[in-house]
């Protein structure tokens, strides 16, 4: 009967509604409409009021009642779950309001940090003290204390499932009623997961199905090690990801295996969706209808794959590179697809998205992935945003919850927009005494601003501040503008001005590749950004993009070489050579094993394997001269003369003829320790091991000269200094030394703050990073004569064509004329 009664009531404020409008606009009888619409928001379900305040809200606007319709149009707003209305509400609640939208709402305080989330409506916290707490009403309400030293795997309205600390068990706790706990005889539990009153338990050896009652199911060995990835509802199956490269859809009736769908490669994502399934594998995204068959329904290309999720009729698939793709559900089309420098994206309100970059930026973005509007916390965020109970909230980390206004489509002014274009126009009119106050109501508000900060880097130069202070300020504006379009070019060109630079740009780099190596040919910079699987070529008189080109999907650890006219990249059992300076498609040839080590000469190009395989390749016409197996492991190996010298990484070294490559009779020679470095001169063979340096005379057999090193050897350079040649060390310890090709120390400099202690060399001077500045070091002294001031960070630098290029690790790129 009660189904009954809810049926009619809804039947009821339905028809109450209808009769509401045909009062108004048949027979203008606007007080008895408003009357009943009133009712039906007071009397009616979600959806009753929804669309009582949307009539509401229309009758007061014709009336030009601004104030009366931006109340019913915000609750309507609130409810609605059509895309299409929510944008139009947005519109006419900002065309009936005159305040700005402020966008932060008063956030939660926490009396500790966050450990983990639970659900949705409620969602559950577990905080590091052990208290669990629901947020209701903005608000946070306690519950219950979490058992001391135990793993919780799930908490819910129900309770709390947790295994003890012996491992012994797993325990289901209710909250509320007298029976409250009831213990299973599960141990060593490795994976959880819990839908409804159903649950799936992994433990090393078994896997049981069960309910908050009972175990349904137990099977033995046969799913060690697999990770359940959901429950899939259509067919009441479990579905585990297992170490065969398939799914498996276990019954949650019995445990039994219903079906499987197998790939070649490891699945590393499943997305459930209703009555779809979506897996990556290998580099493909593939989707499948389960329930009618186990063969694909579409498939297409896509590599580095961080996060795929439903978004309104499409897929939002989300690549390490920072490309955005909207995909069609059924056919795998491809409708929208951008670059972004987000590290990774959530849903916001209804019908948007958000983008959310490693500086604290959040872009939201429409349907089509248009930008809608832009804001800066300075920080990221350290998980996914929470939503319950219609509000949104953001953890950063501290001892509060960011609330966030969750209907907000960029149609109103952000309070923070309008105190930037204050600043500006103080800026602009050097009216400095004024700009501090603002500053500081613009920070509180959005605190990381790019805007703002340029403007407080302006305000300190002005009037004198001390260096630290402007140093803060210009590395936070420059920090903050990577993920504002509209203003980064122009704070840096003013920020490049400011530290004597021929330019500063923002490298059209993902997110993920943080210390980018450039190489050149002729007169162009190159680099590679592994993220996106890209070559981009790099104007070196302005730092702009020439061109971009996909160089297929690389592994996570490709090894890649070059010189003036060649690059090879080896992914995988493949090498890709290209030439630089044709624009044809690269030759590719496949290796015996997967390439540890690479060299580039004149005339050759050497790899050895990790099988311990080494190959030499003739240039230009790129055709294997020949390939034989040295080692059964990994190894080092340097040309000198016609003479190979190759050294495994246990200290095994040999030499081979460069003809041939025969290993030369007699030439065995034994290195106590690990191997980290191999270089040869024309005389002088040197390997490096843990702090030590061995110097090799290749033409005597005699024991080699051993130099003991302060701490480990982290990079080894030959480098030629007015016809001699010369070792170049860079320690573990930052320090960098000089050596004679005999093995004479020369001098030592102390650094400090390198991204790596490998100084690039240039027409007498050892070049390296040091945190905020890059310096150049005298070969012939060893002391710093040269400098240029880096706020935020540099990376190795590199010259071409009388320019020192470094990259900051928030992916700019500087340039100094030399």
């Amino acid at each position: 009967m009660w189904f009954f009664g809810v049926f009619a009531n809804a039947e009821k404020m339905e028809s109450s509604i209808q009769e509401a409008l045909y009062l108004f606009e048949m027979k203008g009888e606007t007080s008895e409409a408003i009357k009943m619409l009133e009712n039906a928001a007071m009397q009616g379900d979600e959806d009753d009021k929804e669309q009582a305040y949307f009539y509401l809200g229309k009758i007061q606007e014709l009336s030009d009642n601004k104030t009366s319709a931006n109340f019913y149009y915000e609750q309507s707003l609130a409810r609605t779950n059509e895309v299409a209305k929510a944008y139009w509400l947005s519109e006419r609640e900002s065309a009936t309001s005159s305040k700005p939208e402020a966008l932060l709402r008063a956030p939660i305080q926490l009396k500790n940090s966050i450990q983990r989330t639970f659900g949705k409506n409620p969602t559950y916290l577990l905080l590091n003290d052990g208290t669990i707490c629901k947020i209701k009403d903005d608000r946070i309400e306690n519950i219950a204390t979490a058992p001391e030293n135990k793993q919780i795997f799930n908490i819910d309205r129900q309770g709390i499932w947790y295994q003890p600390v012996d491992q012994d068990s797993l325990v289901f706790k209710a909250f509320y009623t007298s029976t409250s706990t009831k213990s299973f005889p599960i141990t060593n539990i490795t994976h959880f997961l819990i839908d409804g009153n159903k649950a799936v338990v992994q433990t090393e050896k078994q896997l049981f199905i069960l309910n908050n009652k009972r175990i349904v199911a137990q099977v033995e060995d046969k799913y060690s090690g697999c990770v359940p990835e959901g429950f899939f509802a259509p067919t009441n199956e479990f579905i585990l990801n297992c170490t065969d490269n398939a799914l498996h859809f276990i019954s949650s009736e019995d445990g039994m295996t219903k079906k499987s769908i197998a790939q070649f490669d490891v699945i590393k994502k499943v997305l459930i969706d209703k009555n779809m399934l979506y897996l990556v594998s290998g580099n493909y995204l593939y989707a499948y209808y389960p329930k009618q068959r186990v063969a694909p329904v579409w498939k297409i290309s896509a590599s580095n794959i961080e996060s795929i999720f439903p978004f309104e009729r499409e897929l939002a698939l989300f690549e390490a590179s920072g490309r955005i793709s909207l995909i069609d559900k059924k056919s795998g089309l491809t409708r929208k697809t951008i670059r972004s420098d987000a590290s990774s994206i959530y849903p916001l309100a209804k019908g948007t998205l958000g983008l959310f970059s490693a500086e604290g930026a959040i872009t939201a973005v429409d349907t089509l992935l248009n930008p809608l509007w832009h804001f800066n916390f300075a920080k990221p965020v350290e998980q996914s945003p929470i939503f319950t109970n219609g509000n949104l909230y953001l953890y950063f980390g501290d001892r509060k919850l960011v609330s966030l206004s969750p209907h907000y489509y960029g149609k109103k002014v952000l309070l923070s927009e309008i105190l930037a274009r204050q600043a500006a126009d103080i800026t602009e009119h050097e009216e400095w005494e004024d700009l501090p106050p603002v500053l500081d109501s613009l920070f509180k508000l959005e605190p990381g601003n790019a805007e703002g900060w340029f403007f407080k880097a302006l305000y300190l130069e002005q009037n004198k501040g001390n260096e630290r202070d402007k140093q803060k300020a210009w590395s936070e504006a420059v920090r903050l503008s990577s993920s504002n379009p509209q203003a980064t070019q122009l704070i840096l060109n003013r920020y490049g001005k400011a530290i004597g630079a021929k330019f500063v740009t923002l490298l059209p780099i993902s997110p993920k590749t943080r210390y980018p190596q450039f190489f050149s040919s002729k007169k162009y910079l190159y680099t590679i950004d592994p993220a996106a699987d890209r070559l981009l070529c790099i104007n070196a008189e302005s730092g702009e993009l020439r061109w971009a080109k996909y160089i297929g999907a690389l592994d996570n650890s490709p090894v890649i070489e070059n010189d003036e006219n060649t690059l090879v990249i080896a992914t995988g059992y493949n090498i890709a050579i290209y030439d630089l300076n044709k624009d044809g498609a690269p030759v590719t040839l496949q290796l015996p094993g997967k390439a540890f080590k690479m060299n580039i000469t004149e005339n050759a190009i050497y790899i050895s394997t990790w099988n311990g395989f080494l190959l030499k390749i003739l240039k230009p016409d790129n055709k294997l001269a020949w390939s034989r197996k040295i080692f059964s492991v990994p190894f080092l190996h340097s040309k000198s003369d016609k003479v190979i010298y190759a050294c495994n990484l246990e200290g095994e070294m040999v030499s081979l003829d460069d003809e041939a490559g025969q290993t030369q009779e007699n030439s065995t020679r034994k290195i106590p320790g690990q191997v980290s470095h191999l270089l040869s001169t024309d005389s002088i063979t040197a390997v490096a091991s843990g702090n030590k340096l061995y110097l090799f005379n290749q033409k005597k057999k005699d024991a080699p000269l051993q130099i003991l090193m302060e701490n480990a050897i982290s990079s080894l350079q030959v480098i030629q200094d007015h016809n001699e040649r010369k070792f170049l060390v860079g320690l573990s310890d930052q320090s960098i030394l000089l050596y004679t090709e005999a093995g004479a120390p020369l001098w030592k400099y102390t650094g400090k703050n390198a991204i790596f202690p490998k100084p690039f060399v240039k027409d007498g001077f050892a070049w390296i990073d040091q945190g905020n500045e890059v310096i150049g070091i005298s070969i012939k002294t060893g002391k710093k004569e040269q400098k240029f001031s880096t706020p935020g960070g540099a990376s190795t630098p590199f010259i071409l064509n009388h320019t020192l290029f470094s990259a900051s690790p928030k992916r700019l790129l500087y340039g100094f004329s030399l």
